[in-house]
């Protein structure tokens, strides 16, 4: 069975967008995906197992290029910093090489995201 981090961490690598609030089911954070607010972990734990979700496609008039910083520090920016130490803790004893991969890919997206 996938982790709650992989779940998210699969998401975030398909364009979906982590949200500054946390399921009331399951405590993971919500996402945005092609518009809809849905707990990715709580999907994914009714649907039987699948293919990664595919990737969100942006509007057409979308220029590629980083993702727009914060302006200020906000409870958005605080909360992808407090899970992007999370994701940091847990490589730290991840022992298998592959879920540490996709743990660190996670964090640099997030890492992008804040700066």
């Amino acid at each position: 069975m996938t982790s709650d981090d992989e779940i998210m961490a699969e998401h975030l690598l398909h364009g979906a967008r982590m949200l500054a609030r946390a399921c009331p089911d399951c405590g993971c954070p919500l996402f945005e995906v092609k518009g809809e607010t849905i707990c990715v972990v709580c999907a994914a734990r009714k649907a039987p197992e699948e293919a990664p979700p595919a990737p969100v496609n942006a509007e057409p008039s979308a220029a590629p290029g980083p993702a727009p910083s914060p302006a200020a520090p906000g409870p958005l920016a605080d909360e992808l910093a407090a899970t992007l130490a999370c994701l940091l803790q847990r490589t730290r004893t991840e022992p298998d090489p592959e879920r540490c991969r996709t743990l660190m890919e996670s964090v640099r997206i997030g890492w992008r995201l804040l700066r």
